[in-house]
């Protein structure tokens, strides 16, 4: 398994000097309380939207009467000479306030659930997590964001959050090479996130440079 990419150029004077990402977790923290999953909807993209949905509708309130954000989910990419699609993001969340060099989004959301039933087994998906349509899709540029402006949700779907946090750090002992990891690999606190909270950061370089991926876990 290998990374490779380029990372799209709209830092400097593009970027807004405000720094939104507290902000956008503490919206993800606020806004998942009030997802109500009916019986049976247990997949990633429908989760997903209804997260989204919450979002929208949380911002109105906490950011009342002018939110910062544009939240949106199942962006499609698309190659610019065929036009064809070839992927698609879960969720970006753009600045209402400020201009981004060819409508790039600010952050990008990658979901994945963890701990899934598979009738009476529970499998924790961990390796899946971490792999090339997870953490390794954000780690090769491929939503062309930023780095230090992309993170996972991961939707734990039997609640136990320590079981999922332990296993996806595991794959990142497992495969620290691969992901480019700088110290420990674990899922560190971040200044960024709620204290004493199960999210965190993990550190990784490319070539020279350093950069983070945020990590939310949320009990399904």
């Amino acid at each position: 398994m290998t990374y490779s990419g380029k990372t799209h150029d709209f830092l400097g004077d593009v970027l807004p000097d405000e720094d939104y990402r507290l902000d956008i977790f503490r919206l993800v923290v606020s806004a998942w309380p009030k997802v109500k999953l009916p019986r049976g909807i247990r997949l990633e993209p429908r989760i997903t939207g209804l997260l989204r949905l919450a979002m929208v509708g949380e911002q109105e309130t906490i950011f009342e009467p002018d939110p910062p954000f544009f939240i949106t989910e199942e962006v499609k990419k698309r190659d610019p000479l065929k036009g064809k699609e070839f992927e698609r993001t879960d969720v970006e969340i753009h600045l209402r306030h400020s201009y981004i060099r060819g409508q790039k989004p600010y952050f990008v959301f990658e979901s994945k659930r963890l701990n899934v039933s598979y009738g009476t087994a529970v499998r924790s998906e961990a390796h899946a997590y971490v792999a090339e349509g997870g953490m390794g899709h954000l780690l090769a540029g491929g939503y062309e964001s930023v780095p230090n402006f992309n993170g996972m949700l991961a939707y734990v779907m039997d609640g136990q959050l320590a079981k999922a946090k332990d296993a996806v750090e595991k794959q990142l002992a497992s495969k620290s090479g691969e992901l480019q990891l700088v110290g420990e690999a674990k899922i560190h606190s971040s200044k960024l996130m709620p204290a004493g909270s199960p999210h965190g950061e993990t550190r990784h370089v490319k070539g020279a440079e350093e950069f983070k991926l945020f990590h939310l876990f949320l009990a399904v």
